[in-house]
C-alpha cells in the first residue's frame, strides 16, 4: 500500500481570511478544541484585544494533502523584543491552554500525528525562539501535537478538572465534606429573604454582573498587589462581547449571587464542545464571606452544567487549595522553548533562569513577599500607581493595574 502523503501547512496573517475561517469552521464543528479556540473567541481576541498589544497573528493551518481536509489550527502571535523575534501562542494573557484546534482521528494515527508536528515547525515564520508557555499533554483525551518532551519546561503550574457522569460526581460528594458543608451554608443563605442567585441572560444583567466582578477583583487583588486583566478595558470588553453574544445560547455562563443590594460573589464560564470552563470569578469581603459563597458559586456551576449535558467541569489553569477539594484530577501545565538561533538560545536561556527563580521563591514565601513588595515599590516610584481609566456599563471608574 503507499504510504499516504505528508500534510501540507497554510499560513494566514487574519482570522478573518475567508479560506481559514471554513476550515476553522469545519474543524470546530468535527474536531477537538478547548473554548479558548472557538472561533468567536478568536476573531473577538484579534479584533479587540491583540491591537492593544505588541505583535501581529500567525494562523497555521496543516491540511490534508489529497482533499486539503483540516487537520490542525495554530494560532500564533508573532512580535519582537530586545532584537529577539519570538514565536508564541495567541494568548494576550486570556487562554488557559496552549492546544490546538485538531482532527480527532488525525491525532489517534501516530504517523499522522507526527507529521503534523512536523509540518507545523517546519512552517514557522523566520524567527529566533518559539515559546508556549502553557502547553497540556492532552485534551478530553485526545494528545496535543505541540507537547514534545524533550522541549518542555517545568512551570510548576497545573490544572484540574472533575468528571460530570454520576458515577464519578457521586464519588466526588462522598470523598470530599466540602459538597457537605457547601449545601449546609447554601440553605443559610436562601433562608434570608433577599437572597437571590442571578443567572445573566439579558444585556442589563451581564452589565451588572461583570461590573460587579471588575469592582469586587479590583478591590480584593490590589490589596495583596495582585495585577488583575480583567482591569484592562480591552480584556474587560472581550469578555463583555462574549457574554452578550453567548449567554442567551449557554454558550457562556455568567452567575451572581446576591442579598438585596449586596452582591456576594460572581462567576464567568465558557461552555464549549461538553466541558464548561470556569474562568473568572469575584468574591465580597463583607458579613456574607463566612458563607463561602465563591466556593457556592462553583457549585452552581457544575450543577448548571449537569442539568445542561456537559461531560466536564475544568477548574481553569492554576493551581489552587480549594480546587483539590471538589475532587478534581490534576492537569500539568508546562512551557515549550524552541530556538532557532543564537540570539533565541540566549533569551530561552534568560527565560529559563527567571522561571527557576520564581520556583525557587515560591519555596520561600518571606523572601517572595519581599521581592513583590520591592516590585510594587519599584514601579511606584517610576509612577506606575497612577490609575488609568475604564469604561464599565457606561460609567468610567478608576483601574489599578499595578
Amino acid at each position: 500500500m503507499a504510504q499516504a502523503a505528508r500534510p501540507l501547512a497554510r499560513r494566514f496573517d487574519t482570522v478573518h481570511d475567508a479560506d481559514l475561517a471554513a476550515l476553522w469552521t469545519t474543524l470546530e464543528a468535527e474536531g477537538c478544541s478547548t473554548a479558548f479556540l472557538s472561533l468567536d473567541f478568536v476573531r473577538s481576541l484579534e479584533d479587540g484585544v491583540l491591537p492593544e498589544r505588541q505583535g501581529s497573528p500567525v494562523y497555521i493551518a496543516i491540511v490534508e494533502a489529497r482533499t486539503g481536509a483540516p487537520l490542525m489550527i495554530v494560532p500564533l502571535v508573532a512580535d519582537t523584543r530586545f532584537g529577539v523575534r519570538r514565536l508564541g501562542f495567541l494568548d494576550c494573557g486570556v487562554v488557559d491552554y496552549h492546544f490546538p484546534l485538531v482532527d480527532r482521528k488525525a491525532c489517534a494515527d501516530p504517523r499522522l500525528f507526527a507529521a503534523m508536528r512536523e509540518t507545523f515547525l517546519a512552517a514557522l515564520p523566520p524567527h529566533d525562539a518559539l515559546l508556549l508557555g502553557k502547553v497540556i499533554r492532552e485534551f478530553r483525551g485526545v494528545p496535543n501535537p505541540l507537547w514534545s518532551e524533550s522541549k518542555l519546561i517545568e512551570i510548576g503550574e497545573g490544572a484540574s478538572r472533575i468528571d460530570l457522569d454520576p458515577e464519578s460526581l457521586e464519588r466526588a460528594r462522598r470523598n470530599h465534606s466540602l459538597y457537605a458543608k457547601m449545601a449546609k451554608q447554601r440553605a443559610k443563605l436562601e433562608k434570608l429573604p433577599g437572597f437571590e442567585i442571578v443567572e445573566a441572560r439579558s444585556p442589563g444583567q451581564i452589565d451588572q454582573v461583570l461590573g460587579v466582578m471588575a469592582r469586587q477583583r479590583r478591590q480584593r487583588l490590589s490589596a495583596f498587589g495582585i495585577a488583575d486583566l480583567f482591569q484592562d478595558p480591552a480584556v474587560y470588553a472581550h469578555y463583555r462581547r462574549l457574554a452578550l453574544a453567548g449567554c442567551a445560547s449557554d454558550k457562556v455562563l455568567v452567575l451572581g449571587l446576591k442579598v438585596d443590594d449586596t452582591w456576594l460573589a460572581t462567576s464567568y464560564c465558557f461552555c464549549h464542545q461538553g466541558v464548561v470552563t470556569g474562568i473568572l470569578c469575584s468574591l465580597d469581603d463583607g458579613p456574607y464571606r463566612k458563607h463561602s459563597p465563591g466556593l457556592i458559586a462553583t457549585i452552581l456551576e457544575i450543577e448548571w452544567a449537569v442539568r445542561h449535558g456537559f461531560g466536564l467541569y475544568d477548574f481553569g489553569a492554576g493551581s489552587y487549595d480549594y480546587k483539590e477539594r471538589f475532587g478534581g484530577r490534576h492537569r500539568a501545565v508546562k512551557a515549550l522553548a524552541a530556538s532557532a538561533s543564537l540570539k533565541g538560545a540566549a533569551y530561552l536561556a534568560a527565560v529559563k533562569a527567571r522561571i527557576a527563580l520564581r520556583l525557587w521563591l515560591r519555596d520561600r514565601p518571606a523572601l517572595h513577599r519581599l521581592a513583590r513588595t520591592t516590585k510594587l515599590l519599584l514601579l511606584a516610584a517610576i509612577g506606575r500607581k497612577r490609575l488609568p481609566q475604564t469604561r464599565i456599563a457606561g460609567r468610567t471608574r478608576p483601574v489599578a493595574l499595578n
